[in-house]
């Protein structure tokens, strides 16, 4: 039943002979409604349900008006009438400086992460509350919903313009968005005027449909959006297609330290020895992994690995063993199946050495690895993507191979010989690994989601200020061709002509007439078009190459800003 008092959105009702309708003004929608529902709506932001049950008991039955308030509940679900949101948000004000983030995503909001597994969903849904302290914080979802962490959802359909005009009227500060490869946003950077902030959570893969995402977001950003890399590597490896680096910002991402932290070693042994009805497994020196079990997070390797070590016990937690469980595993490789993340600490715990053997090219930043290593568990990871810069000198990395070009979607190889061979060294000096376990989990309290969100808010902070200064009026000067001959070639050259205003009182240069290259000529063509900065990048590399776009580009922009 709907709970009352509640905000009204900004509705008008009116009758048409004996009919009576309500306009949901922000929704653009009209609602037929009977005269029960007419008179609820008078009394609804000033009663209580129970005060309108009684205050219409005269003129309608307790059923009647019960359910007539269950109808008005589900109209309230769909995001009309009710102002559902000024509970929730009428506490942001000017003077508290908090900032109100809209979070853009495909899937429903899931506050609980029990049973959610997918390293993206956890940091991403771990991100969002660790804002809560600082900003207001909306997830598209499919209904307009007060999730129980203090997430506010907020109802979004592509289809439904009403919903769209709802956003643009919310007036965000920022726009997060879960993940790069949801391309189906960019059209909202032609109505929401905030910075957008990007995550890029796969480098690579999907035969380029990952690196073709980024592409096309980076095309279509204003001066003000920005993504967001967890580590170095990734900002590295797309300088190598995009000239902009102010666009990529590293932000490392965290970990929930009062979840995953060191327990007693034979404690969570027993615990998980427990789960598997495997007692042998307390006094067992263990391998683990916890990942998807799939042959580019490094199963197969995994496998070799337990052949090459058979006195030691591999431990595999996963999901899942996909097709791998109709192969014969060795005797001393035990699988577990998924579990719920309040298990995972026992899990981790019960691990000697975590070993990650992936050649995925998803491993931008490598959580599990990172909960590991709170857990005060020495890693064994390839040298490839964002691992080494989350491992640090907290584990042993593995030279690997770094493929230029995918192969399925592998992005390097690893050899399992040399993966055996440093565990093996790990397990064989007891003092060397407990020392290493202690240093990654001093080096993961370092890593933290609040840190995470300051740096996300920091971030949007600058981004509001360049967009401040983009916002300002741009000069056009107007742009020409000719071709001339050029009688030092003995041949017909081409130049652009810059022209200045004729009055003299009024030009803002010195002189009229200025000679420029043509990519020069063309690149301030294309900028007084309204096309972005990276878009003229992009066609100024076909023409004339990467390396004379960027500095034609540079010199653009920089002309652009001093006469703006």
């Amino acid at each position: 039943m709907l709970q009352l008092p509640k905000t009204l959105q900004n509705i008008h009702k009116f009758r048409h002979g004996d009919r009576m309708y309500v306009t949901d003004v922000v929704q653009c929608k009209v609602l037929e409604i009977d005269a029960i529902t007419w008179d609820i709506l008078e009394l609804c932001a000033s009663s209580t349900s129970d005060e309108i049950i009684d205050r219409l008991g005269e003129k309608y039955s307790q059923d009647e008006v019960t359910e007539a308030l269950e109808s008005l509940a589900e109209v309230e679900q769909s995001g009309l009438l009710f102002a559902n949101l000024d509970g929730h948000i009428s506490t942001t004000t000017v003077e508290d400086c908090r900032l109100r983030i809209l979070v853009a995503q495909g899937n429903p909001y899931v506050d609980d992460l029990t049973l959610v597994a997918g390293g993206v969903r956890v940091a991403h849904t771990h991100l969002i509350k660790a804002l809560l302290p600082y900003a207001d914080v909306e997830v598209m979802n499919d209904s307009d919903k007060l999730f129980d962490d203090g997430v506010q959802g907020i109802a979004f359909r592509f289809e439904d313009r009403a919903s769209l005009l709802k956003l643009i009227r919310r007036k965000y500060d920022g726009v997060l968005l879960q993940k790069h490869t949801d391309t189906s946003f960019l059209s909202l950077l032609r109505y929401i005027d905030a910075p957008f902030v990007v995550p890029i959570y796969s480098i690579r893969g999907h035969n380029g449909d990952s690196i073709n995402a980024v592409l096309r977001w980076y095309s279509g950003m204003r001066a003000f959006d920005a993504f967001l890399t967890p580590t170095e590597s990734v900002k590295d490896f797309y300088l190598s297609f995009a000239a902009d680096a102010s666009t990529f910002e590293t932000i490392l991402l965290g970990v929930d330290l009062d979840h995953f932290k060191p327990m007693e070693k034979h404690a969570a042994k027993h615990e998980v020895a427990k789960m598997l009805d495997k007692p042998e497994l307390v006094d067992s020196l263990t391998v683990g992994f916890l990942s998807r079990f799939q042959p580019e997070k490094g199963a197969g390797i995994y496998i070799k690995i337990a052949e090459l070590l058979p006195d030691v016990c591999f431990l595999v937690t996963a999901p899942t063993l996909n097709f791998y469980e109709h192969q014969r595993f060795p005797p001393n490789l035990i699988y577990l199946s998924q579990q719920p993340r309040d298990r995972l600490p026992y899990i981790f715990n019960a691990f000697d050495v975590y070993c990650l053997p992936s050649m995925v090219g998803e491993e931008t930043f490598g959580l599990a690895v990172l909960e590991a290593m709170a857990c005060g568990i020495p890693p064994v990871v390839p040298r490839l993507d964002g691992l080494p810069e989350v491992v640090g000198d907290a584990g042993v990395i593995v030279p690997a191979s770094e493929y230029r070009d995918e192969i399925g979607s592998f992005a390097g190889t690893v050899c399992p010989f040399a993966m055996s061979d440093a565990i093996d060294a790990l397990l064989k000096d007891k003092d060397r690994r407990l020392k290493l376990g202690e240093k990654a989990a001093q080096r993961a309290r370092n890593f933290t989601w609040d840190a995470t969100a300051r740096h996300l808010l920091t971030l949007l902070e600058k981004q509001a200020k360049i967009q401040r200064l983009a916002t300002r009026h741009r000069r056009e000067f107007p742009v020409s061709f000719a071709s001339y001959l050029d009688r030092s070639r003995g041949g017909i050259g081409y130049k652009a002509i810059l022209s200045n205003v004729t009055n003299l009182k009024e030009r803002p240069l010195m002189f009229d007439g200025y000679v420029q290259t043509v990519e020069e000529g063309l690149a301030l063509s294309l900028l007084n078009k309204g096309h972005g900065a990276h878009e003229v990048e992009a066609v100024l590399q076909h023409f004339c190459g990467e390396t004379k776009a960027e500095s034609v580009l540079e010199k653009v922009l920089g002309f652009q800003e001093a006469t703006s």
